[in-house]
């Protein structure tokens, strides 16, 4: 079934430790992508990042251009699984981090 409401982005601001949550559709693959969601993170004073998130496990992964240009050792930090939220329900849930700097400031530092 289709979602009539489904705008196809959504938008959601951290709390004070830097967590976020959302709701959404488990992505779906489209003609020469593998299933993703796309996140653009707007940090004060620095430039936006934008990311995506893979589903863990997708078969069609190891045939998407852009996954595939990720660094095999990297591919871990985009990747989340999908796993059933509460048992007995349909929904699903997932983690995913997103790191932009270490406490200095510095990427991963």
């Amino acid at each position: 079934m289709i979602d009539p409401g489904f705008q196809g982005f959504g938008h959601t601001v951290t709390d004070a430790d830097g967590r976020y949550r959302f709701r959404t559709i488990r992505p779906v693959p489209y003609p020469g992508r593998t299933p993703h969601i796309h996140f653009a993170v707007l940090p004060e004073g620095v430039p936006r990042f934008t990311t995506q998130l893979y589903v863990k496990g997708e078969p069609r992964n190891a045939h998407d251009f852009l996954f595939n240009h990720i660094p095999v050792e990297r591919r871990g930090l985009v990747l989340a699984e999908f796993a059933p939220a509460r048992a007995g329900d349909a929904g699903l849930s997932a983690n995913f981090d997103i790191v932009l700097g270490g406490a200095d400031g510095t990427p991963g530092g």
